[in-house]
């Protein structure tokens, strides 16, 4: 019984140094980039990440090319369709003297070229990688800006809290809004809650309307509740201008009249002529009667009926100049 004992407890003191002897070995491959050039990984993908590649587009059709690491732009564009569940996502670094100097991030499936070979470490726990991006978050604005778009399309905890503490106040804005961006883009379902405090209790008015245009393009079912509300109770009118903007763009049932009980009730000047605006950016057929409509309302401001006519004429839609024309003719 006593051989047995201490064979049990010499098993259990392996497994817990080959357990150590893994995390140190995870962490070296990802923080040992010290060769210059380009070096690559794979992560799991959340599930919400879209196909992330070089698209062109030609005469409305999209075709995915092949994205060129050490091109001017460098950039990338996201698909309407999101990665299987379970996919992976491909980081890149381009590294000189232990400094990263770029990072890009594309789906497993895109097409990549550089003009040097690049050196792929293969797999990487997504918890290595979302540290070692956390701590590059301090370099350039290029550098930290896709260090937190490769952070938010990590599957795991770790990625979604890391999110979280780069969106909260005390941050830098320009990561906060990138933060706030990613969050409603990939992480709606698990973060939806803490994206609408951005919206309605921020101490800053530029995060309160970058949230709301990050909600309204989320997948969220609440979407036009939530800039209604932004759009009636925020404190600053440029804040609640933007809301019936993004609130028109969603295209949802309530945008008019939403919009158009704010032209009543909302004391600011602005505010009333930007909801003017917001009816113009609705589906034409839609934003044509919606126009005629407050231009035919006289508990309306003469100013506001103004403008409705001048953004009715602005759609250069027959039906629109066959309203003015009659409008015309009756007075």
């Amino acid at each position: 019984m006593l051989h047995i004992d201490r064979c049990a407890r010499f098993l259990f003191v392996l497994l817990i140094i080959v357990a150590a002897m893994r995390s140190e070995t995870a962490h070296a491959e990802i923080d040992g980039l010290g060769e210059d050039g380009w070096h690559t990984w794979q992560v799991r993908a959340v599930d919400a990440a879209p196909e992330m590649c070089c698209f062109s587009w030609r005469r409305g059709s999209v075709t995915k090319k092949q994205c060129d690491l050490d091109g001017t732009n460098g950039g990338f564009s996201s698909s309407d369709d999101s990665l299987a569940s379970g996919d992976d996502v491909q980081i890149f670094a381009l590294m000189k003297a232990g400094v990263a100097m770029k990072i890009r991030l594309f789906s497993s499936t895109c097409p990549v070229s550089a003009n040097s070979p690049i050196i792929d470490l293969g797999p990487i726990e997504t918890d290595d990688s979302v540290e070692w991006l956390q701590r590059r978050i301090s370099g350039g604005a290029d550098i930290r800006s896709n260090a937190i778009a490769a952070i938010a399309v990590h599957e795991g905890r770790e990625a979604r809290d890391a999110l979280v503490d780069l969106a909260r106040p005390g941050n830098d804005e320009d990561d906060r809004e990138d933060a706030i961006f990613w969050i409603g883009l990939v992480r709606i379902d698990e973060l939806g809650a803490e994206l609408k405090r951005f919206v309605s209790d921020d101490n800053s008015p530029d995060i309160r309307e970058h949230a709301a245009f990050s909600y309204s393009q989320s997948r969220a079912t609440d979407v036009a509740e939530v800039l209604i509300q932004q759009g009636r109770n925020d404190g600053d009118p440029g804040v609640r201008s933007q809301a019936w903007f993004w609130l028109a763009q969603t295209e949802a049932a309530e945008s008019e009249a939403a919009i158009r009980r704010a032209l009543l009730d909302d004391t600011d000047e602005g505010v009333r002529e930007e909801a003017v605006f917001a009816l113009s950016q609705l589906p034409e057929d839609r934003a044509i009667k919606a126009l005629a409509t407050v231009l035919e309302d006289r508990q309306l401001g003469m100013d506001i009926r103004e403008k409705a006519l001048f953004w009715l004429a602005q759609t250069e839609s027959e039906e629109a100049f066959e309203y003015i024309d009659q409008l015309l003719s009756d007075n």
